[in-house]
């Protein structure tokens, strides 16, 4: 059977520590200098990319095959 107080206990103890630290590192956080290399045209491109590499062995599977029916 599901106990609850133990999951609640030690997400509740991780909970605390976590806003407990979060206020002394907030004032040195800066993501800017990261996120400002990243622009659409690179997203675009590594979606594209991913998409090749999923496609690729199917589409040369399928040729392999294609090619193997021309001369046999």
């Amino acid at each position: 059977m599901f106990n609850l107080k133990k999951v609640v206990a030690p997400l509740a103890a991780v909970a605390t520590g976590l806003f407990a630290t979060t206020g002394a590192y907030a004032v040195g956080t800066d993501f800017s200098s990261i996120s400002s290399g990243i622009d659409a045209s690179t997203i675009v491109t590594a979606i594209v990319a991913m998409g090749a590499i999923m496609i690729l062995p199917g589409v040369a599977k399928w040729g392999s095959k294609k090619l193997a029916t021309f001369f046999g």
